[in-house]
C-alpha cells in the first residue's frame, strides 16, 4: 500500500519529538471506526494524539478551514485524516502554508481533471497520501474502506514499534464494522476482514462495543453482517 512506510517514518519522528497529532475523521460509521483505529493505535505507540469528528451540520463532510484553524490554535503539529482528505486540496494548502504536517488516509475516488495529455489527478498537497485508488498505488485490492486503510497504517506502525500483531488484529473488529457499514463489496480482502472481524466481535473485550450490542438486545456470539448493517451501524451513524 503505497507510502505507508513513509507515513510510519513521519509519525515515528513526531512521536519521538512529542509533537501533537490530531486525527480528523468523519461522522459516519466508517469515519468513526477509522478515527478509533488510528487513535487507539497511536496511543499504544506513545503518541500525543487527540481526535476530532466533524459536526454533521456545522462542519459537513471531512476536514475544513475551521478545523485547520482550530488545530493551529491548539498547537497541533500534525493532522492525520481518515475516510476523508483526498478531495481537500484547498484546505490542506491552507494547513501546509501555516506549517502543519498533513497525512491523508482515504479510500474515496481521487479528483481529476481532463487535460490535453489526458486525465490528471488533482491530489492535495499533503506530506503523505495513502489511498489504494491513487493511480500510482499498485495495491491489488482497491475496494478497501477508510477503516481498513487506517488499520493497515496502524499494523505497519505496530511492526515498527515491536507491538504484537495480535494487538493489531484486535482492531479488525472495527475495520469489519466499517467495511459493512460503508457498504463495501464483500469480495476479496474485504471478505477476510469481515469474516475475521465478526469472529472477534463474538468475543470482544471492548466495553463500548459490548454495551452497544447489549443495549440493542443482541447476543454477541450471533452478530453477523446483517446486525452491523441494520442495527449497530445505524446507531453509530446516528
Amino acid at each position: 500500500l503505497k507510502d505507508v512506510k513513509k507515513a510510519v517514518c513521519i509519525l515515528n519522528e513526531k512521536i519521538k519529538a512529542e509533537k501533537k497529532i490530531r486525527i480528523i475523521g468523519d461522522y459516519d460509521v466508517d469515519g468513526i471506526c477509522s478515527t478509533y483505529i488510528l487513535y487507539k493505535g497511536l496511543k499504544v505507540c506513545g503518541a500525543d494524539v487527540d481526535a476530532v469528528i466533524p459536526h454533521r451540520m456545522k462542519d459537513g463532510y471531512g476536514i475544513n478551514e475551521a478545523l485547520v484553524e482550530q488545530a493551529l490554535s491548539d498547537n497541533v503539529d500534525t493532522i492525520l485524516t481518515c475516510d476523508n482528505g483526498i478531495a481537500a486540496k484547498d484546505v490542506l494548502e491552507q494547513g501546509k502554508g501555516k506549517g502543519l504536517t498533513c497525512i491523508v488516509t482515504d479510500h474515496h475516488e481521487v479528483p481529476f481533471e481532463e487535460t490535453e495529455a489526458g486525465r490528471a489527478e488533482k491530489l492535495p498537497p499533503a506530506d503523505v497520501i495513502i489511498n489504494p485508488k491513487k493511480e500510482e498505488c499498485s495495491y491489488p485490492w482497491k475496494g478497501l474502506c477508510g477503516g481498513a486503510v487506517a488499520w493497515k497504517l496502524v499494523a505497519a506502525l505496530y511492526e515498527t514499534y515491536g507491538v504484537s500483531m495480535e494487538d493489531a488484529y484486535v482492531l479488525l473488529e472495527f475495520a469489519a464494522i466499517a467495511t459493512v457499514g460503508d457498504i463495501m463489496e464483500l469480495q476479496d480482502e474485504n471478505r477476510i476482514i469481515v469474516k475475521e472481524g465478526l469472529r472477534r466481535i463474538h468475543r470482544t473485550k471492548n466495553i463500548g462495543l459490548k454495551s452497544l450490542i447489549e443495549v440493542n438486545g443482541l447476543e454477541r456470539d450471533s452478530i453477523g453482517a446483517y446486525h452491523i448493517g441494520f442495527v449497530l451501524g445505524p446507531c453509530i451513524n446516528a
